[in-house]
């Protein structure tokens, strides 16, 4: 069971996908589930949608909440709100981190779930169509640094969506700040987003669910504000930030937390289900340092 926001406001969900993108071998759209601030509402969105993790797919609960509404209005006291980006992790899916994402809705932000067609466990359409990754978790990741620029090509599309829906979109026309735009990902989607941070200046600052790092990051702006949350394992992947000159990274240990449990994974495990007071306070905390964290590189904005 997963618990319900943090934030004063309701929260709303709504999907899209961008144009397709990508050369003949990686020909895809990039599908989008979309968290945001949200009036009342009497249908509840549904957990998952048809999406699973491939690599645990016996996990989902078809019993689970999500405490977000199916397509409510938005938020009529709020003109325009933030925007943060979301990558799941290495076979993962979009909904993977919906109390994390809902959290930041609940606090006043858009927040874009970005489903990665090549290195998803699989992804769904509005029109239906499934894509499913031919290869195995395994295969994945022996080829992370050819994932990564295919990630980042999903990344720039989704911008390119709502910088078009800002303008166009009869729902999303105005609501969308995008000057502050932030990326979050968790484990293999974390370090895509802070790679993407580094190389664009569009994206103000990462934060890292225990992704840890890999090769040489292509830096573009060394004083781009980084937050890494990590488990023990993962807390000395990240030295290759500061040994390449990036000033304005912190890094913070969750103790006694698996990689699994950065994500929805907190409620799945069976820790989370034995006990749900501990899933939820973890949780929490979690949320809150990285909703202040966004609140303090965003101020002003």
């Amino acid at each position: 069971m997963l618990r319900q926001a943090i934030g004063d406001c309701q929260v709303g969900i709504r999907r899209y996908e961008t144009k397709e993108i990508g050369d003949d071998s990686h020909r895809r759209r990039v599908p989008m589930t979309i968290y945001y601030p949200a009036e009342s509402w009497t249908k509840e969105y549904p957990y998952m949608e048809g999406q699973y993790q491939r690599s645990a797919p016996n996990v989902i609960d078809n019993g689970v909440r999500t405490y977000c509404g199916m397509e409510p209005e938005f938020k009529t006291t709020i003109v325009k709100a933030k925007v943060v980006l979301m990558n799941h992790g290495l076979c993962g899916y979009e909904m993977e981190s919906t109390v994390l994402c809902a959290d930041l809705a609940s606090s006043g932000y858009i927040v874009v779930s970005i489903g990665h067609p090549y290195g998803a466990g699989i992804v769904t359409y509005t029109d239906g169509e499934r894509f499913e990754s031919p290869e195995s978790f395994d295969d994945m990741r022996k080829k992370l640094d050819q994932l990564e620029p295919l990630w980042y090509e999903d990344i720039i599309a989704v911008m390119e969506w709502l910088a078009c829906a800002n303008t166009s979109n009869s729902f999303w026309k105005g609501k969308l700040e995008l000057a502050s735009m932030g990326s979050v990902g968790v484990s293999f989607g974390g370090c895509c987003s802070v790679f993407a941070a580094l190389k664009n200046d569009s994206l103000r600052y990462a934060v890292n669910l225990d992704g840890a790092l890999f090769g040489k990051p292509e830096i573009r702006n060394q004083d781009k504000t980084i937050l890494v949350l990590c488990s023990p394992l993962n807390y000395k992947a990240h030295a290759i930030l500061t040994k390449e000159g990036c000033t304005c990274v912190t890094v913070k240990r969750i103790r006694k937390v698996s990689h699994w449990e950065f994500s929805d994974g907190i409620y799945l495990s069976d820790r989370g289900k034995k006990n749900t007071a501990w899933a939820n306070e973890v949780s929490r905390i979690r949320a809150t340092m990285i909703r202040e964290f966004i609140r303090e590189n965003t101020e002003g904005e």
